[in-house]
């Protein structure tokens, strides 16, 4: 899959994602929150910063579940959300209506929430369109996490996917993050 490049890898995905079941999507998002609240290395981590996360579109998996986990324990959490050139982090008070808003790419945002700064995050939670072994992810093109991330410095960076997102080999470049980890519903890479 490497020979195709980035946007290859990138549209293939997207397919694989969107040809799912919403049944299955819900179950692999139940089975993925369940993982990462049970995560000691990411529990340990909470304690010392911000845990960003991000807000689903509807054929990502969802963190609703890890999302509330995290609130009920008091742990502060972050989501991105757009400032009209880029993405910021913002405290995320809750899941209901009053707390989020439809940004410009019709995702779900923090609204009238502080800024967070990057540097304050000890977790990352991001999504993908594909992930490498070795901690290679394939986004969406923009570079928003990788930008986000790059600033954190030793904060623990875990990509959440299906199975089938996880490939041998992806094209990488100098600025890509590595992620430490990468979840799915059968295994923790």
């Amino acid at each position: 899959m490497h020979s195709v490049g980035k946007d290859g890898v990138r549209r293939e995905m997207r397919a694989r994602r969107k040809a799912l079941a919403p049944d299955a999507r819900q179950r692999a998002s139940q089975t993925i929150c369940a993982k990462l609240v049970a995560d000691e290395t990411i529990a340990g981590a909470c304690g010392r910063g911000v845990v960003a996360v991000y807000l689903a579109s509807p054929e990502e998996i969802d963190l609703a579940d890890f999302i509330r986990a995290m609130l009920d324990k008091g742990v502060a959490v972050a989501a991105p959300r757009w400032n009209g050139e880029t993405y910021d982090l913002a405290r995320l008070m809750g899941l209901s209506e009053d707390c989020l808003r439809r940004g410009p790419m019709n995702i779900l945002e923090p609204v009238n929430a502080e800024l967070v700064s990057p540097a304050d995050v000890a977790v990352w939670i991001v999504p993908g369109l594909a992930f490498a072994a070795d901690g290679r992810r394939i986004g969406y093109g923009g570079g928003w996490y990788d930008r986000l991330m790059a600033v954190s410095g030793n904060a623990l960076k875990v990509g959440v996917a299906h199975q089938f997102q996880i490939i041998a080999d992806l094209p990488c470049e100098p600025h890509d993050v590595l992620l430490d980890r990468v979840v799915t519903p059968e295994s923790v890479i």
